[in-house]
């Protein structure tokens, strides 16, 4: 998904909850990434439900996230 379909689904999502979902920090909406919770990779749909906000930053929730979904150590 990418464009204006991928911003129109970074809104809905943030909307519902704007909050971080690894820590529960308020983030705005230049500050998160969105995550699929079951990644792609393993299986995951591409769907609404299946993503979430994550903050962003080198010692962010989605990095950390990443490295686990790839099974690296963080």
């Amino acid at each position: 998904m990418t464009g204006r379909a991928l911003q129109e689904r970074r809104l809905r999502i943030w909307s519902r909850n704007p909050h971080c979902a690894g820590c529960g920090r308020l983030v705005a909406m230049h500050e998160f990434e969105l995550d699929h919770i079951v990644a792609l990779t393993n299986g995951g749909a591409d769907v609404d439900d299946n993503c979430q906000v994550l903050c962003i930053g080198p010692d962010g929730c989605h990095h950390r996230k990443t490295q686990t979904d790839l099974g690296r150590s963080t």
